[in-house]
């Protein structure tokens, strides 16, 4: 048993032990630490939101790009994602435990043997019985233990929807710079085609004396640094894949993946957010685990503030002890055979420690403060990267449309380049410069396009942008092990 034992072979009498029980029972109210204070000082609304633009769902915000496929991606991401599923079995095992916390304050029975032999041979001793013990849990041991527990479970579900968070806003990152990836490559493509186009162009200039052997080569460079260029988005296309295999569980990426869509223009996402920054305190997971260390420092102190006072419970004990003399001689038989039972009270007294527990008591105080400290620290990290994201999408779509309307001067100024030309009034020669940076436009454009998507998407990760996990779901990732 845990805990000193004083046998008696008197009952106490059932008044006096009660009044004992409850006496000790109204002191732990005194010592109990209180529920900690996580009031966080946010402002009511984003200060960088543009107003009156409608804003996507905060759970499902990746739908404002209105692309299905992306939503597919999404959804088998989070069904199949083994980040997700480990982190969903870490949660059940918390959970598991947290069922249990109370489990050392209630009545625990085991069952022993021992045996042994004495010094001289001369005789053995066996004993077997069955041993209880009752912890009462008072002066707040018992709370402690169940906030440390409910931590616990608070910190896995927070990791868990921590990984739900971070699984979504990959995966949106990825298809984008997938896509984002094949336009270039797109773009690039039509770059070479002109490249080759004004190569034979400055040929013929040269056979008929009109450009020099100089221009030949200057154009057959051109060309080839435009063909150098495919690589990149090349590049970046199959390992965009690969990154989007891996976060639905898979070991080789879709082959209609890295197959272009067709020329459509980039979708236009908004500079708004639903959310406020309050409801960045119930979804932004590290705010979350910030609030379950509070929570576990909390339960920490409140044990070490117990262990200021006795261990009080009850213990017995029912025990048989056989005494058998001169066993291997066949002639004598055994001297003896006891039953012994025990009832009593379990008392522990802190008296002289040199004050261990007193320091113990202090520093998890400090700890909670620090805690407390830390989720303050949380909450204004996350609003600054909230507010920093919507900076950042703001300018980059003021920029956008800057670039959109350069790019449509330099479309009718093409146009009216190509009429020029089927009129004679031009040659093709000329015009070329118009469709290289026609095509150099958009390479801008899409690059800022991309931008502004990992602004829109670090946004919503800075507020805990997920579906909110349930306690009836199970990842399939999960359930298949």
């Amino acid at each position: 048993m845990p805990f000193s034992r004083f046998s008696q072979s008197f009952p106490l009498r059932p008044g006096l032990r009660w009044t004992l029980v409850l006496a000790a029972a109204a002191l732990t109210g005194c010592v109990s630490v209180p529920a900690p204070d996580l009031q966080a000082d946010v402002p009511p609304q984003w200060n960088n939101a543009s107003r009156g633009a409608a804003a996507p769902a905060p759970a499902e915000w990746w739908k404002a790009y209105g692309d299905p496929q992306l939503d597919g991606l999404v959804e088998q991401a989070l069904a199949g994602n083994l980040t997700i599923a480990e982190a969903h079995a870490r949660l059940q095992a918390a959970r598991k435990l947290h069922d249990a916390a109370n489990a050392p304050y209630l009545p625990n029975l085991n069952f022993r043997t021992r045996d042994a032999v004495a010094a001289d041979a001369s005789s053995s001793y066996f004993q077997a019985g069955f041993d209880a013990t009752w912890e009462f849990g008072l002066f707040g041991r018992g709370e402690g233990a169940e906030r440390q527990a409910r931590a616990s479970v608070d910190a896995a579900a927070a990791t868990l929807q921590g990984a739900r968070v971070s699984v979504a806003a990959e995966v949106v990152r990825a298809w984008r710079e997938l896509r984002s990836a094949q336009l270039r490559q797109r773009l690039l493509k039509e770059a070479v085609t002109l490249q080759e186009r004004q190569v034979e162009l400055v040929s013929l200039r040269e056979r008929t004396r009109l450009a020099s052997r100089v221009d030949v080569e200057r154009t057959q460079a051109a060309l080839e640094q435009a063909r150098a260029a495919l690589a990149d988005p090349g590049m970046a296309v199959r390992q965009s894949a690969l990154k989007l295999a891996v976060l639905l569980g898979r070991h080789e990426p879709d082959p209609a993946w890295s197959r272009e869509p067709a020329l459509a223009a980039n979708p236009a996402v908004p500079a708004a957010i639903a959310s406020t920054p309050a409801d960045m305190l119930r979804t932004r997971p590290d705010v979350q685990m910030a609030q379950a260390r509070v929570l576990d420092a909390a339960g920490a102190l409140g044990i070490a503030r117990a262990d200021l006072y006795p261990r009080l419970g009850i213990g017995g004990s029912l025990t048989v002890a056989s005494n058998f003399a001169n066993n291997f001689n066949r002639r004598n038989t055994p001297t003896y055979t006891q039953t012994i039972f025990s009832l009593g009270p379990l008392i522990d007294i802190p008296l002289f420690d040199w004050g261990q527990r007193q320091a113990a008591a202090h520093a998890r105080s400090d700890e909670l403060d620090a805690a407390l400290l830390a989720y303050r620290q949380a909450v204004l990290e996350g609003w600054s990267e909230a507010e920093s994201a919507l900076i950042e999408l703001d300018q980059y779509r003021q920029r956008r449309e800057a670039e959109e309307r350069a790019l449509q001067a330099i479309g009718r100024a093409a146009d009216h380049a190509g009429r020029l030309t089927a009129s004679k009034l031009s040659s093709e020669f000329d015009n070329a410069d118009l469709a290289s940076r026609r095509i150099q436009a958009q390479l801008a454009l899409s690059a800022t396009t991309l931008a502004q998507d990992l602004a829109f998407i670090s946004l919503h990760k800075a507020v805990g942008g997920a579906p909110a996990w349930r306690g009836e779901e199970r990842s399939s990732a999960a359930s298949s092990h």
